[in-house]
């Protein structure tokens, strides 16, 4: 009796190797991607091959006191390959319709949560000095580590990192027009 029981241990270990056997392989892990959502004509998301096909640039960066070299694309031209477009200026027409692309913002979402804020008006070259952020994935030639990538923002311009976001996974572009006309001025 005591052969028995053992035989059918043995058994109830081996059934799940067995069923392990034929099962189909794990799926691979689905490819890193940004979201890009929100007030644009088209929305989706950006792999790392389509970010390498918008001709990336290379800038040095200076982070926590050392510089470092990153490669990436601006955010202004992640966001017109969505369509994004600042819109006529309408001189002859009310204020608001003035380029409407302007008075959006960009929410950038981190995987922790964390966010950052832009006007689409500061990320456009043509109004000026404009705020140079690049979504990166490469700093001093190498990806970055699983815990901070594998895409970063990087905020050339700013003096500190506060707006810089490490492991980001959404770009959000909110119209807050949407959300009622600003309050008339007494």
């Amino acid at each position: 009796m005591l052969v028995n029981a053992h035989k059918r241990a043995a058994w109830l270990l081996l059934i799940p190797c067995l069923s392990l056997a034929g099962a189909p392989p794990a799926p691979a892990p689905a490819t890193p991607s940004v979201e890009v959502t929100g007030a644009l004509p088209k929305t989706g998301k950006l792999a790392l091959k389509d970010l390498e096909a918008m001709k990336p640039e290379k800038a040095a960066w200076t982070d926590r006191g050392k510089q470092v070299e990153v490669e990436g694309v601006p955010l202004g031209k992640v966001l017109a390959a969505f369509g994004f477009e600042p819109g006529p200026m309408d001189r002859g027409g009310p204020p608001a319709n003035k380029r409407p692309g302007y008075k959006k913002v960009v929410l950038v979402t981190a995987r922790d949560g964390f966010q950052s804020v832009f006007s689409c008006a500061e990320l456009a070259e043509e109004m000026g000095p404009a705020t140079r952020a690049l979504l990166v994935w490469k700093v001093d030639g190498k990806p970055f580590p699983p815990e901070q990538g594998p895409f970063r923002l990087v905020v050339l311009t700013d003096k500190e990192a506060s707006r810089s976001t490490w492991a980001v996974e959404k770009i959000d572009v909110l119209d807050l027009r949407a959300r009622g006309p600003a309050p008339a001025r007494p």
